[in-house]
């Protein structure tokens, strides 16, 4: 098989074939569920380098024990609107979904929900984890190592606005310049522990009616436009919906990862969508 050759695959058949080999590395069921869907939501998306294809980076790091497959995390300090949570080495994504769920828990309480990790490791991109917070309506923020943050804005449509660094960096371009966002970064590093992680959740409509705040991010939506580390709603509906129709890419050398480990865990491999070829462990 070429290096060259890119398939596309089922959403649903991609979802079974991960979760399949993250519970051979050690994740439960409902925890490998949650971490396959977190990747797919980038295939979903539009950001395929960062969805599905990672997941072998994250099977090596669990089989490898740099990474306990096991470990939820532990609360270590919690207040009204703000907790403290260790996540002893588990998995990141997995962590900062839990953290992301606490943190609007207290902010369906507080107005305003934030929670500080630490123990979880890097990610190349948390646009998922802050999409998730923006459901509710909340707005989400998730702020972490490297200066890495994502942004998550609720709107009228359903979906958030998400403006994110590793979004961006699939484009090469920084959403702006370090010399207008040295304030944010000092807050930002001074706030989080070095490696750690702050997640922010605040209720929309504990501060402005919803129809005040659509209609603003309508309007900073319309001048912002497409551009590298923005997915505004209207993209995202669209990509969502080819995805669901027609599968998603994965490129060749991803490919062959995935099923490299696929073939060491004896789990069947998903052919591609129209019949196409799957690769042999030494092609």
């Amino acid at each position: 098989m070429s290096a060259a050759v890119t398939h596309r695959y089922g959403l649903d058949d991609l979802r079974r074939f991960g979760v399949a080999m993250g519970e051979a590395v050690g994740l439960s069921g409902p925890r490998s569920l949650a971490l396959v869907a977190q990747l797919l939501w980038f295939d979903a998306a539009g950001a395929s380098s960062l969805g599905i294809a990672t997941l072998p980076t994250w099977l090596e790091a669990m089989s490898a024990g740099r990474v306990d497959p096991s470990a939820r995390g532990r609360v270590t300090q919690e207040r009204t609107a703000l907790a403290l949570l260790d996540g002893e080495q588990g998995p990141a994504p997995l962590v900062l979904e839990r953290a992301a769920g606490m943190a609007v828990e207290k902010a369906r309480d507080a107005a305003v929900g934030m929670v500080r990790v630490v123990g979880a490791g890097p990610m190349e991109s948390t646009a998922a984890v802050a999409a998730g917070i923006a459901i509710g309506p909340m707005a989400g923020a998730v702020l972490g190592p490297g200066r890495s943050w994502s942004l998550a804005l609720p709107s009228e449509g359903g979906l958030p606005m998400i403006l994110d660094t590793g979004l961006a960096a699939l484009g090469e371009r920084r959403l702006a310049r370090p010399s207008r966002l040295e304030g944010f970064w000092a807050a930002s590093e001074v706030l989080v522990p070095e490696g750690g992680w702050l997640l922010m959740a605040v209720s929309v409509p504990a501060l402005e009616s919803l129809t005040a705040f659509d209609r603003r991010l309508a309007e900073v939506a319309g001048r912002l436009g497409e551009a590298p580390g923005r997915l505004l709603p209207e993209t995202w509906e669209v990509r969502r919906r080819e995805a669901r129709s027609r599968g998603v890419t994965v490129g060749a050398s991803a490919w062959k990862s995935l099923v490299e480990w696929a073939r060491r865990f004896a789990i069947e491999v998903p052919a591609a969508i129209g019949g196409g070829p799957v690769p042999s462990v030494g092609s």
